[in-house]
């Protein structure tokens, strides 16, 4: 079995070479996902655009939802390649692989079978809702593959490797941006074209990260259709870990979309100078919430290899390098946004908006790192083994902090500046609490080790 960088080489260089990958993985998914909306958009017009929007919701149900499994068979894997145990890294791999393509499958059945319903809960229009109808059911038909495909990624980043689930994102955007081309423009086969798109892109990936595991050093072989076994240990270990951070994923959005609810009260002006913001906080978000699974497989393997200190000291280093970046762009933002925020709106809205858009920036922009310092803490906790109270600590600091903040003083204050402070009032609590919380689960685990 090879070494693995991350138990291994110099924390600085092995996390930010990690992460890297991970950052431009999430930002070529936002920038393939806008290139497919363009693309819609001029072929299918405002309906068809109209028709995806009304129901990409759905979709993050299931798919939020087994990535939280997936990270729980990750930090399982990630233990067992760091501590180079072989017979049960094999089964681990093989348990993950099989759950996720059955709940796949099941998602897939399920999604087809609901999906005139769900769009009666989702109020569609009538205008679209033949087109949205038939956008769900080829969507949900290539569901499994997209959740198979999150779990291999998962796998390979868990062995320390995330730049090859990078490469095959590549192939997978190209895929389904040609997809796009041919069925939608080509073929003029409207939003079911594009969903097909999709579902052939996630299938042709699917195709080369189980080459890519079949090949593996570290697997010696040992995944092959002939030996998919489920190891119901594993699957157990599994669905405890990863349930809490499954949980956390669908509760998140929710959470969020109260708060947009929100937002929309303040205005057309307010709630288009929140959504600039949003764009230009893009690449904030994307480091913060890569190091935070960066720091989970690195904080799992050097647990599982018996180097706590090096743990330990990596959770510092990858907060350390989180904060930094974030606060980088930070400081571009407090002081640019109103160079920058124009790139995003017509020249006649500027006037309006951008004004707003400072304001707003110039408030968030100083604390955006305790943010990074949440996610990185958060992530480490979750390599420690630990996936239930960081799940409890991010709904209570973030998610019920928020919505119960908008119910009692929004009415009072009633401005959208209130927000912004709730807002920036819940990154500063997850900060402290993920810094205390792994304070304690790493001392505690210190005298574990040393009894």
């Amino acid at each position: 079995m090879k070494k693995s960088s991350l138990t291994e080489d110099n924390i600085g260089k092995a996390l930010l070479f990690f992460v890297l990958p991970i950052i431009a993985g999430s930002l070529i998914q936002q920038l393939y996902t806008t290139v497919d909306a363009v693309i819609v958009g001029q072929f299918t017009g405002k309906t068809g655009l109209a028709a995806i929007d009304s129901v990409h919701t759905l979709f993050k149900f299931p798919i939020n939802f087994m990535n939280g499994l997936a990270a729980g068979a990750t930090i399982i894997i990630s233990g067992y390649f760091g501590a180079k145990e072989k017979e049960g890294l094999h089964c681990a791999v093989r348990t993950a692989l099989l759950v996720a393509f059955f709940l796949g499958i099941i998602c897939s059945v399920g999604g087809v079978l609901l999906s005139p319903w769900l769009l009666d809960v989702m109020a569609v229009p009538g205008e679209v809702r033949g087109a949205s109808l038939g956008y769900c059911r080829i969507y949900f038909a290539g569901l499994w593959a997209m959740i198979l495909y999150n779990m291999m990624a998962g796998i390979l980043r868990a062995f320390g490797d995330s730049k090859r689930p990078l490469y095959v994102l590549v192939i997978c955007a190209v895929v389904n941006i040609a997809g796009d081309l041919l069925l939608v423009g080509g073929f003029h086969l409207g939003v079911g074209g594009a969903a097909a798109a999709t579902v052939l892109s996630q299938i042709v990936s699917v195709a080369a990260l189980w080459f890519l595991l079949m090949k593996a050093d570290f697997l010696e072989g040992e995944i092959s259709l002939a030996k998919m076994r489920v190891c119901r240990e594993h699957m157990g270990m599994m669905i405890r870990k990863g349930f809490p951070l499954a949980l956390q994923s669908m509760l998140f959005p929710i959470a969020n979309s109260i708060v947009q609810a929100s937002v929309n009260t303040m205005g057309t002006d307010s709630i288009a100078a929140w959504g600039i913001c949003d764009k230009l906080d893009l690449l904030i978000w994307l480091i913060a919430d890569s190091m935070g699974p960066a720091l989970t497989t690195y904080t799992a393997q050097n647990i599982g290899a018996g180097k706590q200190h090096r743990a330990k000291k990596g959770a510092l280093v990858g907060a350390g390098i989180s904060v930094f970046a974030v606060g980088l762009i930070s400081v571009v933002l407090y002081f640019g946004s109103d160079i920058i925020g124009p790139w995003f709106i017509a020249k006649k809205d500027v006037d309006a908006l951008i004004p707003l858009v400072v304001r707003y920036m110039q408030m968030m922009a100083p604390f955006f790192v305790f943010y990074a310092v949440a996610e990185a803490y958060s992530g480490a906790c979750c390599g420690l083994g630990e996936t239930l109270v960081p799940m409890v600590t991010t709904l209570l600091t973030i998610c019920l902090f928020r919505v119960a903040a908008i119910f009692v003083l929004l009415p009072k204050f009633g401005t959208m500046e209130c927000i912004v402070r709730i807002y920036i009032a819940s990154w500063i609590l997850a900060g402290c609490a993920f810094v205390v919380l792994y304070s304690v689960k790493e001392r505690k685990l210190h005298r574990k080790y040393n009894c």
